[in-house]
């Protein structure tokens, strides 16, 4: 029974049809019903840049990746961000943390009527004499990221990752009063370059990011401290921070994750795609780090589809030694999300008070009748119909008020520009 936007009570159907005679019903069958995807951690303004990198190897990947976006045409990240967006809506996501240098993802979730973070992306690797200029970049985009947001979505912060972002500017972030007001989204740890880049200037990532006229932040550490240990001993684990992917943790660091406050979005298909290793999600649950799934982005990952990365998950987590039940697994994907992302008070369970951010599934053939975990998960089930604050956002692919067409050929014309 949602009322208002939330969710009033919770029961079996004929209960609730004794006790709300008056209530409209919207049939569903044998559908499964279960809380809306959470998506951790994505990129929506790169959904059209599926294939323009190669995989195997970080460093080569990121120097073609940003030579690719580099000559997108004008209007590239909003066209992509509504393609983005749609894509979400389809797969049964409610919720996401978007990360993105303009901020024309948060436009696009409002559109959609999706909720959830927008992260505007900071950029920026000299002594802190040199970032005026990078730090007023941050706060135009933050405060036109702020206008063109609506209800649901909040606008945040995300200082890319420890080698595009270097001490001085991520300290200048953490004191900005208006900055460091809401969720920040950052990468740590992501390939062995990283560290590389971090702890030397030198390496892959150096490589890449030379080719555009940068160089690597360097962030101060003895030998053998990883990235993490790094940012620790500069102060910029900063509680309520997601951090993205996680792979490359020395053993003392998931301890560190979990005593600074930060929360970890797992995002096992960029990780493979890229040669980053398996995120030790086994070390990160025992220090009680909270873990959501993200979906990043087509340029290295799938199509926001956080049912693929749930089972993406199983088989990377499972050749590594960690056996996750279909369970688990859902849990990751919607529970472990908002925990991920802090808002698990208002989502991510169906139970009274929280918003109706609801999914239906239409179960394969072959799951009727298993464990309703294992038909959420089979890429066979379906999803029919989305919900947000108890607003039908999608029904059979149908999408009320948003002209479908309009975002698929926008789309294809941005795409044209970058191949």
């Amino acid at each position: 029974m949602v009322r208002a936007g939330r969710i009033d009570d919770v029961g079996p159907p004929a209960a609730l049809r004794a006790r709300y005679p008056e209530a409209r019903e919207e049939p569903l069958g044998a559908s499964i019903l279960m809380p809306g995807f959470v998506d951790a951690h994505c990129h929506l303004e790169w959904a059209l840049t599926a294939g323009l990198a190669p995989g195997g190897e970080f460093g080569r990947w990121l120097g073609v990746f940003l030579a690719a976006v580099s000559v997108a045409a004008p209007g590239f990240t909003i066209a992509a961000a509504d393609a983005g967006a749609l894509a979400a809506l389809r797969a049964g996501t409610t919720t996401l943390c978007d990360s993105g240098p303009t901020g024309a993802g948060g436009a696009a979730m409002a559109r959609l009527g999706l909720q959830g973070f927008s992260c505007v992306e900071a950029f920026g690797t000299g002594p802190p004499g040199t970032l005026g200029p990078a730090l007023s970049r941050v706060h135009e985009a933050y405060a036109r990221a702020r206008l063109a947001a609506e209800s649901g979505v909040t606008v945040g912060i995300s200082p890319h990752a420890p080698y595009s972002v270097g001490p001085a500017l991520w300290e200048l972030l953490s004191q900005d009063r208006e900055l460091s007001a809401h969720l920040w989204s950052t990468h740590f740890a992501e390939s062995l370059a990283e560290l590389e880049a971090i702890s030397t200037g030198g390496g892959p990532i150096a490589a890449a990011l030379s080719l555009r006229g940068v160089a690597p932040a360097v962030w101060p550490g003895d030998d053998g401290e990883g990235v993490v240990s790094r940012l620790a001993r500069a102060g910029a684990l900063r509680s309520g921070t997601v951090a993205a992917h996680c792979v490359q943790l020395r053993a003392d660091e998931p301890g560190l994750l979990a005593a600074s406050g930060v929360r970890v979005a797992h995002c096992p298909m960029s990780n493979a795609y890229l040669g980053c290793g398996v995120a030790p999600l086994a070390a990160l649950r025992a220090a009680g780090v909270p873990i959501g799934l993200g979906t990043d982005s087509p340029a290295s990952a799938g199509n926001y589809d956080v049912r693929a990365e749930a089972r993406a998950c199983a088989l990377v987590q499972s050749a590594a030694g960690l056996a996750l039940t279909s369970r688990e697994l859902v849990r990751l994907a919607t529970l472990g999300g908002a925990e991920a992302l802090g808002v698990d008070g208002s989502i991510g369970t169906i139970v009274r008070g929280k918003l109706a951010n609801i999914i239906a599934l239409e179960p394969a053939p072959h799951t009727l009748g298993a464990d309703p975990h294992v038909a959420a998960l089979d890429p066979a089930t379906r999803v029919t119909h989305v919900w947000t604050d108890g607003v039908l956002r999608m029904r059979y692919d149908d999408v009320p008020g948003v002209d479908v067409a309009q975002i698929a050929t926008r789309a294809a014309e941005a795409r044209k520009s970058v191949c």
